[in-house]
């Protein structure tokens, strides 16, 4: 099974602003609401199938949006908000990053999690010089790399619904970014916004991974300030 963790991100702003109306006045917290899930079946096997969901949203401040390759920390207020995938630690003796040997020599780091799964994704990383293994330094992933979280929540035989870990069964996930949705270049002018967003997931193993069993999604967005939404789930479904 080969799963695509590239996701296509199609907006759609559903607001026109004109200069004789005044805004609509909106919460600085944005707000989603489910509209939307289609699953398209690619007849292709080596393609992928898309998992297409449309939510509607609406934001008081239009602050919503990450450029694909930010990375960058800046102020807001007394806080610093940083958009990195990971968070790498130094020793403080030599500066070197702290690594699986630390773990194994030092007693302050014992407790850092083995390398297995599911720790060898999501906090150990090996590092590679000339093609060769190198080390394996520790990380810890930024939960505000993304924004917009998607959880996918399978259906139990006693009607409750588990969370099936991407990350922890294939070293991926289908949290993601949008593109910033206001049309000003300084976001601190930026106008409320309201529309539609339109996320697809890709994957070739959807079918195979879940066959018939029943499923739903659990989604929620962030803004720059770190604002999060409500938090809505889509109804159930089942990849046919």
């Amino acid at each position: 099974m080969k799963l695509i963790s590239g996701f296509l991100i199609v907006i759609v702003i559903g607001l026109g602003l004109l200069s004789c109306f005044d805004p609509p006045e909106y919460p600085l917290t944005p707000e989603i609401e489910y509209q939307n899930l289609v699953f398209v079946d690619v007849p292709d096997a080596s393609e992928p199938d898309s998992l297409l969901l449309f939510i509607k949203f609406r934001d008081g401040d239009g602050n919503l949006g990450l450029q694909p390759n930010e990375t960058g920390c800046y102020l807001a207020g007394q806080d610093t908000i940083c958009f990195n995938e990971k968070n790498y630690f130094f020793s403080l003796k030599d500066g070197h990053y702290l690594n699986y040997k630390d773990k194994r020599t030092n007693p302050n780091f014992s407790d850092l999690p083995d390398y297995v799964k599911p720790f060898d994704c999501i906090n150990w990383e090996i590092v590679y010089e000339n093609n060769l293994p190198k080390d394996t330094v520790y990380f810890e992933l930024n939960e505000d790399h993304y924004n917009i979280f998607v959880d996918f929540l399978v259906k139990q035989p006693d009607g409750s619904f588990e969370e099936f870990d991407w990350r922890e069964e294939f070293c991926t996930t289908y949290d993601g970014r949008f593109p910033i949705l206001a049309k000003e270049k300084d976001l601190s002018s930026a106008t409320p916004l309201e529309g539609t967003l339109r996320y697809a997931m890709l994957s070739t193993g959807f079918k195979f991974q879940f066959s018939i069993k029943t499923l739903k999604l659990r989604v929620q967005i962030q803004d720059r300030l770190l604002n999060k939404s409500n938090v809505i789930e889509t109804p159930e479904f089942q990849f046919k």
